[in-house]
């Protein structure tokens, strides 16, 4: 089964590679860090606390804000605890809060690492400082790399760029500070708004299931 789909791919003129962090080199699942909520909330508000995930209305701005650094950690960590009625410290929320980061698969550093031989890698990730932080922790613990700039040329972040996907000027920016040929620069994500967006930047796309290594299959068959 394929697990991705190309987005204005010409395999023959791929020379950058930019990676997504979550679903793509690191598993993810969001429903841990659900469960974990649920599991600090006060008993009589889990009701309504599942009503809010069903519905996604819990993904209030603050969401936004905390992933392009608007807020502290503190006053993310206070939205949480005042929208889910946690009943918890903040060390107990940042737990809870990186429950969805899982492992990162060798063969995926490993690829990573082959393909950094031949084409210039990047990371471009909606992310934050809590979860950047787990996920560095993860990634020595599992394959003995300091950093994801140990890994890639280069690991852009939304909470420090105070920009982020789908927005055009996230891409730009990755682009524009390495010089990158956008039509020679393949952006590989697990959102499809975030390709769409890069393609309209004129990046190829390649978009693929959460954590089903559907890359590691495009690369195994066309390029490696």
């Amino acid at each position: 089964m394929k697990n991705f789909t190309e987005y204005q791919v010409s395999h023959n003129r791929i020379k950058n590679i930019i990676f997504d962090l979550g679903g793509v080199v690191i598993n993810i699942d969001w429903q841990l860090t659900i469960d974990a909520f649920q599991q600090l909330a006060d008993p009589a508000y889990r009701d309504q606390n599942e009503d809010l995930i069903q519905k996604g209305t819990y993904k209030a701005q603050f969401f936004e804000d905390y992933e392009v650094g608007k807020i502290s950690d503190t006053v993310f960590f206070q939205h949480l605890r005042e929208t889910f009625h946690l009943q918890a410290t903040d060390d107990q929320i940042a737990h809870a809060w990186n429950a969805l980061l899982q492992n990162i698969p060798q063969e995926r550093i490993a690829l990573i690492k082959k393909l950094g031989e031949t084409h210039r890698t990047f990371i471009l990730s909606n992310t934050n400082a809590v979860h950047i932080a787990e996920a560095t922790h993860i990634l020595q613990r599992e394959n003995g790399i300091a950093g994801f700039d140990h890994l890639v040329e280069k690991a852009y972040y939304s909470h420090t760029m105070h920009k982020r996907k789908p927005w055009a000027s996230i891409y730009e920016q990755v682009v524009d500070e390495n010089n990158l040929k956008p039509e020679e620069t393949l952006f590989i994500d697990d959102g499809l708004a975030n390709i769409e967006a890069a393609n309209g930047v004129g990046l190829q796309g390649l978009h693929v299931v959460a954590n089903l290594d559907g890359w590691l299959q495009f690369f195994q068959t066309t390029l490696v």
